[in-house]
């Protein structure tokens, strides 16, 4: 893997410089420009060409989220991570819905963060564990196309089902009146199908990405 090139966008001026000299000391990592807002972000994007863009919510001028909608547009392939100090329902589902990746609050540790750069380059979706499980718990209505995309199964969408309703694999085997050795198996086969490693990283793909 090479070198991952990381944009940062935050107001609080403390912060930005505390994680712009992380990002800097990282082997592996290369700062592609710190902003104190995003209005001007696709000019950003393509002038330093960032891999990945750490992104807070509550900017001037313009929101995080609308700055991810428009980076994404243009540019599906850098990944966004959100860095907030929001933990509403709402601010969460329009930040995934708007084409962010991670989730993250900024009372995140260094080193996870950095990990989290690691991870969302390399695919994965990185959330803090709070996040993770109200993103669990939402009520998701699910994308046909997506789910017709990865080749699941009507018992694989079901499963998916239960689980973002924030069931455990034991109450997802009473509810379908199976074992639940089966039930690892179907998450075995989703997480193969949608080449994810966790049931967040699932349901992001399947019900909020936009395709």
């Amino acid at each position: 893997m090479g070198v991952i090139k990381v944009a940062i966008y935050e107001d609080n001026e403390g912060l930005r410089e505390i994680l712009c000299s992380v990002i800097r000391d990282t082997e592996g990592l290369e700062l592609a420009g710190e902003f104190s807002h995003c209005l001007d972000i696709l000019k950003n994007t393509a002038a330093f060409e960032p891999d990945v863009i750490l992104m807070d919510i509550d900017l001037p001028g313009k929101s995080g989220i609308e700055g991810v909608q428009e980076v994404k547009s243009a540019y599906p392939k850098v990944e966004v991570i959100m860095i907030t100090v929001f933990e509403d329902d709402d601010r969460i589902f329009k930040a995934l819905q708007a084409g962010a990746t991670g989730y993250l609050l900024k009372k995140t540790s260094l080193h996870s963060m950095i990990q989290a750069i690691q991870e969302v380059h390399a695919g994965g979706a990185p959330m803090s564990p709070s996040i993770a499980r109200k993103v669990l718990q939402m009520p998701f209505a699910l994308k046909n196309d997506n789910a017709s995309e990865y080749n699941l199964s009507q018992r694989e969408i079901e499963i998916m089902k239960l689980l973002s309703k924030g069931l455990s694999y034991k109450m997802v085997a009473e509810e379908l009146f199976i074992s639940i050795d089966t039930v690892r198996s179907y998450i075995k086969r989703i997480y193969e199908k949608l080449h994810v490693h966790s049931i967040t990283e699932a349901i992001h793909k399947v019900f909020i990405e936009k395709k």
